[in-house]
């Protein structure tokens, strides 16, 4: 201790984290924010930049520290489902990475009257550059948490647009039971949890922001599992399909060019927003194709099977047959079944399994019954 300023030192060296970036360090920092938001909607997270200063300051209006929290591993936010942080290292890694780059990193904890500054040391217990911060109580009126990053370029603030929502104003969305669904054309296919904006290999046409429930991100919490994301999004799809905030014509065009955000349908059918597609996808079938015992089907042997039994298969996109195979088999079993318009001979009956069937024997086989069928 002295003149009142408690050091704490952090067991980080400079190279730590060495390919982590300004962008991903202040990441790390809105994370925390926007977390702590939706733990307390009261404690209202914003960011805001000051160009003539550089000076960049992340602000909750009810936030405040403890010291313990400077300890690696320590989280308030661990094993809870509606935070996007659970490891306990945001801020202070964060903090290493800003003065790696040049910034300064400074916390007002106004709560608790405390300033901490951090900065490197050269450490006589560890003989090691380490990172330490510097606690100072300082009476003030102020309120909340404020982080301020110094020495940052305007270019560099500007380049954080792409990192969280809160930087996009007015934007058009739905909300679902698994988060919003963002209909403006600048947010096609950007995927965010929470607000942070998350790496996905799949191609969207719509953007989403995820509820931290419902998705898995990788420990560095900057991509999430693909095929989670996918199923994810069939589901909110479906939901707002449901509850009419999209129009079904769009949903239908989606499942029809089997784009990723609906991809994951036919593996969804348990739900009832699902099952309205379902349900919708036929009628609309019905009503282009009047035909009778037309039948969507995507195999050869269903059309060949449809066509032996007198029906008209209509070959349909993969996506669209994948939903709607259960329909596929009732219609098929339907036909199978219905009495024949006139009455036939027994070589015509096995014809007709012949022509229905023989796609799914091998060549000598096919070959084999047809000669049969000829002799009967």
């Amino acid at each position: 201790m002295s003149n009142g300023i408690n050091c704490y030192e952090l067991t980080l060296t400079p190279n730590y984290v060495s390919d982590w970036t300004f962008n991903d360090a202040i990441r790390e920092l809105i994370q925390n924010g926007t977390d702590q938001e939706i733990l307390d909607k009261s404690n209202k997270f914003s960011i805001d930049y000051d160009y003539k200063s550089k000076t960049l300051r992340l602000t909750n209006t009810k936030s405040k520290l403890k010291i313990n929290t400077l300890l690696l591993g320590r989280s308030s936010k661990s094993d809870n489902e509606y935070t996007v942080g659970q490891f306990g290292e945001g801020y202070k890694i964060a903090a290493l990475v800003l003065n790696r780059l040049g910034k300064t990193f400074t916390i007002y904890n106004n709560e608790r009257n405390e300033v901490w500054t951090s900065r490197f040391k050269n450490s006589e217990k560890w003989l090691e550059k380490i990172l330490a911060f510097y606690v100072e109580k300082v009476p003030t009126n102020d309120t909340g948490l404020v982080i301020e990053v110094g020495n940052v370029t305007a270019d560099e603030y500007s380049s954080l647009c792409k990192t969280w929502i809160g930087f996009y104003d007015g934007l058009e969305k739905i909300e679902t039971t698994y988060g919003d669904i963002l209909l403006d054309e600048e947010m096609q296919n950007k995927i965010f949890v929470n607000g942070l904006a998350v790496s996905c290999s799949e191609n969207m046409e719509y953007g989403y922001d995820f509820k931290p429930k419902y998705i898995t991100l990788e420990r560095d919490r900057k991509t999430c599992d693909s095929w989670n994301a996918g199923d994810i999004t069939s589901k909110m799809i479906a939901e707002a399909m449901f509850q009419g905030k999209i129009d079904f014509e769009r949903v239908k065009h989606m499942v029809e060019e089997s784009t990723d955000d609906v991809y994951h349908l036919d593996f969804n059918t348990h739900l009832g927003g699902v099952q309205e597609i379902q349900k919708r996808m036929i009628e609309s079938f019905d009503k282009q194709y009047t035909t009778p015992y037309s039948i969507p089907v995507r195999e050869q042997s269903d059309v060949d099977r449809v066509k032996a039994y007198g029906g008209n298969p209509v070959v349909v996109p993969y996506k669209v047959a994948n939903l709607l195979k259960d329909e596929t088999s009732k219609r098929i079993q339907e036909l199978v079944t219905a009495p024949s318009g006139k009455s036939l001979t027994l070589k015509e009956r096995f014809q007709r399994w012949y022509d229905a069937y023989s796609s799914k024997l091998d060549e000598g086989a096919r070959q084999e019954l047809a000669e049969l069928i000829n002799e009967v």
